[in-house]
């Protein structure tokens, strides 16, 4: 990672900087300002920006959820369910200029360690764009079922859902 880029809470006024670099990276998968904002308002110790000064680069989105049921792409959370019991990597994407270096593992590490501190013992997210290996070399495992593979279609055809723990026990 360049060293000028450092990660940093998301802050509301992110938000645009946030969806745009989303429609940039994440075609289809794009979600607008409503959605980013409403993730921070929810779990804003789970949502970082990487920046450099005002020059925003990546994000990273990250909150409570329920284990085995990622969340309908493009749809509002209104609150985070009390039976919530891992933690979602939601949405990251970095700008070419910041990529390297173990950034997005390195904001992952800093989200996880919060999710541990909250208690969460299992990470989960949904790899998209044939994302997987990625995310299996930052320790997360396809759990992907049956009744999984159908709820994940709005994901695309190769979305994997895939699990972390967070303890050893």
């Amino acid at each position: 990672m360049t060293s000028a880029f450092q990660w940093r809470p998301a802050t509301l006024s992110d938000t645009a900087h946030i969806a745009r670099l989303s429609k940039e990276h994440l075609g289809v998968y794009a979600e607008g300002e409503e959605i980013f904002a409403e993730r921070i308002r929810l779990a804003p110790e789970g949502c970082f920006v990487l920046a450099n000064g005002v020059a925003i680069a990546g994000y990273f989105c990250s909150h409570p959820w329920v284990r085995m049921k990622p969340p309908a792409l493009h749809q509002m959370l209104s609150q985070i369910p009390d039976s919530a019991d891992c933690w979602y990597v939601h949405d990251v994407a970095v700008d070419p200029i910041a990529r390297g270096g173990g950034v997005v593992a390195d904001a992952c590490e800093r989200a996880l360690e919060v999710a541990r501190a909250k208690g969460f013992r299992v990470a989960m997210l949904v790899a998209v764009s044939g994302a997987g290996s990625y995310w299996q070399r930052l320790g997360f495992k396809d759990a992907t079922t049956e009744a999984l593979r159908l709820k994940l279609k709005d994901y695309g055809d190769d979305a994997v859902y895939m699990e972390r723990a967070l303890s050893d026990d």
